[in-house]
């Protein structure tokens, strides 16, 4: 099997709502906590809710085809 650990984004925008925002594979659950941990400091760390930022889901595990299962085993961490 080849499993991966999955993160499903949505973006949200004042005014305009939210909106599927891609999707982040993961070699492992570790590197997908801190992939979304580094992703909210560098972007969402702003004191009052920003015009528009993009928030990670809880980490999953799903199972992928080789190929892209391949491509994150080499990567650590791709986006779809």
């Amino acid at each position: 099997m080849n499993a991966v650990y999955q993160v499903e984004w949505t973006e949200y925008e004042r005014g305009w709502g939210q909106r599927p925002d891609g999707i982040s594979y993961h070699k492992s659950k570790e590197v997908a906590e801190k992939y979304i941990s580094d992703y909210n400091e560098k972007f969402n760390n702003e004191p009052s809710v920003p015009e528009c930022y993009s928030k990670g889901s809880t980490p999953k595990l799903v199972e992928v085809d080789q190929k892209i299962y391949n491509e994150v085993m080499k990567n650590g961490t791709i986006w779809k």
